[in-house]
């Protein structure tokens, strides 16, 4: 039985994730969710992919060399600098595209796309009210992902509900 038990740990670890996805706006929230997988992907070996989904303030067609370029370009410098801010975790592709109102169906197309094994993504703690009324990015990514999500909350906001939740006898 011990056999069988060991076989069904080697095989079917939930640690065997090769590609994590991260998505960040370059908030001090999406760094806690790339540190987190930075130290994920050094425990399993795996490559991190970073994403950032632009918003352009206009839609529309754009020529080369406009705010689309720009946007682009200053994103491709931030990943750089993630990049280079953690040199233990192997980061793999950095990757910008616009997102407009559809934000979180590129992360999950993005998932799917490079086979991400596994989404990291940061949440940024509104409570049910704002949520109801602004949407969560966590939640719809959590729904729709072709992957297991891992939701990272910023240490302030765990210690603030932590200490709401407890009872004072």
């Amino acid at each position: 039985m011990k056999e069988a038990e060991a076989e069904f740990l080697e095989t079917k670890s939930p640690i065997l994730w090769k590609a994590i996805l991260v998505p960040t706006d370059f908030s001090e929230r999406s760094e806690e969710a790339v540190k987190t997988a930075a130290g994920l992907a050094k425990q399993c070996g795996a490559k991190i992919c970073l994403l950032h989904v632009a918003q352009l303030p206009n839609s529309g067609c754009f020529e080369a060399g406009t705010a689309a370029d720009e946007v682009v370009n200053l994103a491709q410098e931030s990943l750089e600098e993630i990049a280079n801010a953690i040199p233990t975790a192997p980061i793999g592709e950095k990757l910008v595209c616009f997102g407009g109102e559809g934000t979180f169906q590129k992360i999950v197309e993005t998932a799917r796309e490079t086979s991400s094994d596994l989404i990291v993504v940061a949440t940024h703690g509104y409570g049910a009210f704002k949520r109801v009324l602004l949407g969560s990015a966590a939640e719809y990514v959590i729904r729709h992902a072709p992957c297991p999500v891992l939701v990272v909350r910023q240490k302030q906001d765990y210690q603030q509900t932590k200490q709401a939740t407890r009872l004072k006898i």
